[in-house]
């Protein structure tokens, strides 16, 4: 572990040099500057405060980001020798990519991969096919090939463009026990398998499945349970900025209070996480401190596995709140992990900010933009709900357009168009996604007490919305 994090102290030295939060730094530091800021801060330590440093929302973060992006001086360390990947809703919103050291990003991964095997993820003998995304500048496909082989797994690469039944083939012909992908692509192929003759079910040997993305809601894993009976459901925590740094595994958790949230755990030698009020805003002249065990709020993250292109106390849009491990998990790690390890028990995404559709991050801000953009457009919303009997979530916008001539229809679906691009709807989805151009003002659904249209309706993660 030690040769693959770095401490909290050098992180900080270079994070004080850095265009992320030193605004007239043109460029991130190079080798050379590193290594001066490394060595200057030995032998001259400044006090390792992280209070010292503003919270970074991702917004003020990626006004830098696309600045270095586009600039294309031989002096841009940040476009040399990286490893390129987008957040999550790239693919429809900003197409802009977060960069990290390639040769950190390995470390990094084989670090995740001793997480996973540590706390039980990935065990000795496991067969793993996943069927994760790739392309479009999308990595969670190769992401998960490399953190499941570092943790031991044999892994077999399906990805998302080939069908149920060729799937169901390869886990009958290989003897594959794990399936792997985005809970969307789970649920999905969970269904294709109730589809099945009971000869071709009885060839599938699943017993564990890990997603990520959007938690699993408490209907959807009753579901799993009723087509695949007794089978261990894990999960792993990744993103752009922060890459995978959490696992979860109900072995060693204790199962969250609320519906749908997920107990991940982290290793405090390569994260650091902070919970703060949610009431905190961009404006706020001062940060308040972070949140005592159990209060639930914003998930602020500090990686001590980055260290070119820092990443400190960084507002993730999460929410979540801090826990230590339960008693019954010291029987089944060692004394060191036990007093480095922790639990984030994670409610989902901030629903101020952004939601989550098929594994991919909504940024409403974008999503306003586009459709302020739209001049025919009167009103808007964006129902995500959930279809049965299968459990995969769905999702609806409702439009209400100036009234127009003949060319009407071929606006609405330019429109449509538009749309399914920025939420990224293709082939494997498209059954579950809907544009529906209302009549008036009475096609939408509004607030009981104001009657002003709602403009995001979570059904999916609260069905009784």
């Amino acid at each position: 572990m030690d040769g693959h994090v770095y401490s909290l102290q050098d992180v900080l030295a270079v994070a004080r040099i850095h265009p992320f939060y030193r605004q007239e730094r043109q460029y991130p530091p190079d080798a050379c500057a590193i290594r001066v800021a490394r060595q200057r801060a030995i032998e001259k330590p400044a006090e390792v405060d992280l209070k010292l440093f503003p919270l970074i929302w991702k917004k003020d973060l990626y006004t830098t980001v696309k600045r270095l992006v586009h600039d294309t001086s031989s002096k841009n360390t940040y476009r040399q020798g990286i490893y390129a990947s987008i957040t999550g809703g790239g693919l429809g919103s900003k197409p802009l990519f977060f960069a990290t050291d390639a040769g950190e990003n390995r470390r990094q991964r084989a670090t995740f991969g001793q997480l996973l095997q540590t706390i039980g993820v990935v065990t000795p003998g496991d067969w793993v096919l996943t069927v994760h995304s790739a392309g479009g500048l999308y990595r969670s496909l190769d992401l998960t090939l490399e953190v499941l082989e570092n943790a031991g797994a044999s892994t077999l690469s399906a990805g998302n463009r080939m069908s149920a039944t060729e799937v169901s083939t390869l886990f009958a012909k290989y003897h594959v026990n794990v399936l792997t992908g985005d809970s969307s692509q789970i649920i999905q192929f969970v269904h294709h398998i109730s589809t099945l003759a009971p000869e071709e079910r009885d060839q599938i040997k699943l017993d564990k499945i890990i997603y990520t993305s959007e938690v699993l809601t408490p209907a959807q894993r009753a579901y799993i349970g009723h087509i695949l009976g007794q089978i261990r459901i894990c999960s792993m925590f990744a993103s752009a900025e922060g890459g995978p740094w959490a696992a979860s595994n109900s072995d060693i958790t204790e199962n969250g209070p609320l519906a749908g949230s997920v107990d991940f755990i982290f290793d405090t030698r390569a994260t650091l996480i902070g919970i703060f009020p949610s009431a905190c805003t961009q404006d706020d002249s001062s940060v308040p401190n972070p949140l005592p065990d159990g209060k639930q709020g914003m998930v602020v993250q500090t990686s001590l596995t980055r260290l070119r292109n820092p990443l400190v106390r960084y507002l993730t849009g999460d929410v979540g709140s801090l826990h230590p491990l339960p008693d019954h998990a010291r029987t089944l790690l060692s004394e060191s992990d036990w007093h480095r390890f922790r639990i984030l028990r994670l409610a989902g995404r901030d629903r101020r900010f952004s939601f989550e559709w098929d594994g991919e991050y909504i940024d409403f801000e974008d999503l306003t933009s586009l459709m302020n953009a739209e001049c025919a457009i009167l009103q808007w919303q964006v129902i995500l709900g959930t279809m049965g009997p299968s459990q995969e979530s769905s999702l609806e916008v409702r439009v209400l357009c100036v009234t127009r001539d003949e060319d009407s229809l071929s606006s609405q679906q330019a429109m449509v168009d538009r749309l399914t691009t920025f939420l990224y709807v293709y082939d494997m989805n498209s059954h579950r996604f809907r544009v529906e151009f209302v009549k008036d003002i009475d096609g939408f659904e509004r607030s009981v007490t104001g009657r002003k249209v709602i403009k995001f309706i979570d059904r999916y993660n609260s069905p009784h919305c």
